[in-house]
């Protein structure tokens, strides 16, 4: 594993439980003046809006700020705990294209904007909606490329009767972005789409679809807009299912999840000694079981055994054995789940690894509640985290590999290393000083 490490020495401060105050003033701005100039607002038609937990996510108002012709603002009373920290997006109820809401603008949950909670009222950063600062002109031509050799291979694909889609955060993920093939009879299909929306360097979320619902599986592809004129994205296969993108022999693989500290979606924690976990997906020749009746064969233990393949019993690590054999796919996608519910995540929002390795293999520990997504090819350089200067009581640990996971162990001791909850893509994460202790912070291969 190709790894940096940084570490820094956190301030004495005062330790005090979180106390709840009366509901303060939080102000939202957004500067919609570049959205208006590349006609994705219409501040004559369309609804703005600001959305987050304190509201229930159902969408708050926002009007023009007095002396501004492009800033909007909104005053929201919210009642958290100081320091709670909170997430929110804008969003564009258009009139001609649906609602349109912001991407991956922050360090949040689904790359949601976040902010921490003071006391006392506070006044928000101006942003800019979707983070695009400047107009982007005419924008980049991007061509979009996907291999469907294996389906029209198995007669799941059939050029004379199905169409194929390209749809994403460029196009609100509307129909009607259709692929051609590249020529008579290939399986690759091609399509261009001059996208205006996004700066250059910003990140595009997208994904392949065809018969308007038969969509590639698990989180969304992206890519990064280029700094010229034009740019084509790599040929994949659809759902990266390709000719060598299957198992060369029979393979033993070796699934682990940390349970310590787990919670379901709802908050409930898991219990050792009375609650089960259980993997649910697409591996080895098995696809989803139905929510929420596990299959016994599905139950991982932490038992010590070698037949669940698990290392030490009762260290909270549940394993699993599997056998997968020549010819399946090296992808696998699962959830893993406190007796049999679909409570790890939300809807697909699943793990991703690749068995890379035949004979045995042991994929790397997942932590329930993480999902972490494998790139099918793993970085080559991951160079190093960057730590800012304590400010309000925050440090904040900035990187450039979305692939890349952030770790964090109190010692260096073997075994310590932790994956950073939600730390793959996020780019950027901030960590609140309260005692003094020794924090070591790597970048890791997922």
């Amino acid at each position: 594993m190709q790894d940096t490490v940084k570490k820094f020495t956190l301030m004495t401060m005062t330790c005090l439980l979180p106390a709840f105050a009366g509901a303060q003033t939080v102000t939202f701005r957004v500067d919609m003046s570049v959205q208006v100039a590349i006609g994705r607002y219409d501040p004559a038609s369309d609804l703005l809006q600001v959305r987050g937990p304190f509201n229930g996510w159902g969408g708050t108002q926002l009007t023009l700020v007095n002396g501004s012709n492009s800033i909007y603002g909104a005053d929201i009373d919210i009642f958290e705990a100081e320091g709670s920290q909170l997430d929110y997006k804008f969003l564009i109820g258009s009139a001609t294209s649906g609602d349109l809401w912001e991407g991956d603008v922050g360090p949040g949950d689904q790359g949601n904007r976040r902010f921490t909670y003071e006391a006392g009222g506070q006044i928000l950063e101006t942003v800019f909606f979707d983070n695009l600062d400047t107009n982007p002109g005419g924008g980049v031509e991007v061509t979009f490329q996907v291999n469907m050799a294996l389906l029209m291979q198995d007669g799941l694909f059939l050029p004379e009767f199905d169409w194929l889609e390209a749809r994403g955060s460029f196009n609100n993920w509307s129909p009607g972005f259709e692929l051609a093939p590249a020529s008579e009879g290939s399986s690759i299909y091609m399509g261009t789409a001059m996208i205006n929306s996004f700066a250059p360097g910003s990140a595009v979320e997208y994904k392949y679809i065809y018969n308007g619902g038969q969509w590639e599986n698990g989180r969304n592809r992206t890519f990064v807009i280029a700094q010229r004129d034009s740019q084509a994205l790599p040929i994949r296969y659809f759902n990266d299912v390709g000719p060598e993108s299957n198992l060369t022999s029979d393979t033993e693989i070796i699934i682990t999840v940390d349970m310590s500290s787990a919670l379901t979606l709802d908050g409930t924690p898991f219990k050792p000694g009375t609650d089960s976990v259980y993997i649910n997906g697409e591996f080895a020749g098995f696809t989803w079981w139905g929510w929420p009746f596990p299959p016994d064969r599905f139950e991982l233990r932490d038992n010590g055994a070698a037949e669940s393949g698990d290392l030490i019993a009762g260290d909270g690590i549940y394993s699993i054995r599997i056998d997968a054999v020549a010819g399946q796919s090296r992808k696998i996608e699962y959830k893993f789940s406190i007796n049999g519910a679909d409570n790890e995540a939300g809807f697909q929002d699943n793990h991703v690894r690749y068995i890379r390795e035949t004979g045995r293999y042991s994929l790397p520990a997942d932590q329930f509640g993480d999902m972490v997504r494998e790139p099918e090819i793993l970085p080559a350089s991951l160079a190093s985290p960057t730590i800012s200067s304590l400010l309000k009581g925050m440090v904040t640990l900035r990187w450039e590999n979305k692939d890349a996971v952030l770790q964090h162990s109190p010692s260096l001791a073997p075994g310590s290393w932790k994956n950073v909850p939600g730390s793959q893509g996020a780019n950027e994460m901030n960590f609140r000083v309260t005692e003094r202790t020794q924090n070591y912070f790597r970048l890791a291969t997922p």
